[in-house]
């Protein structure tokens, strides 16, 4: 979908097969797959690190998280958030922190999008 060393390197191009990511589909939302890098475990539950991937004009519809913080970083492609209401646009490089109990909802451009998100703790 996008061409980016970075992005490579984070969904395992540069590792074995068996050792790279696996992408599943979001359990809720269609045209998002989902990558996980950094899983609970990993970090004694404090944090769980995915890749995302929105296919174009892909939305993940009004929710929130009770009991976690949420970040996006904006690896590739445009689109936008609203969050509580005000509308913010998604492009490279945009980061934001999403708090705890905070609507929010992401609709990809007409390329797509990748993002990484972070969710503290890990589990709510």
């Amino acid at each position: 979908m996008f061409v980016s060393p970075l992005i490579d390197r984070l969904a395992g191009a540069d590792r074995p097969a068996e050792m790279r990511p696996d992408w599943v589909p979001h359990p809720t939302f269609a045209g998002v797959r989902l990558a996980r890098l950094v899983a609970p475990a990993d970090s004694d539950g404090a944090l769980m690190t995915l890749l995302v991937s929105l296919a174009p004009h892909a939305r993940m519809e009004p929710h929130r998280h009770d009991r976690q913080t949420e970040q996006h970083l904006v690896l590739a492609g445009r689109g936008r958030l609203m969050l509580e209401g005000a509308e913010r646009l998604y492009e490279p490089g945009s980061l934001v922190v999403i708090g705890e109990g905070k609507e929010h909802s992401v609709v990809a451009g007409e390329d797509g999008m990748m993002l990484l998100a972070t969710f503290t703790p890990a589990s709510a």
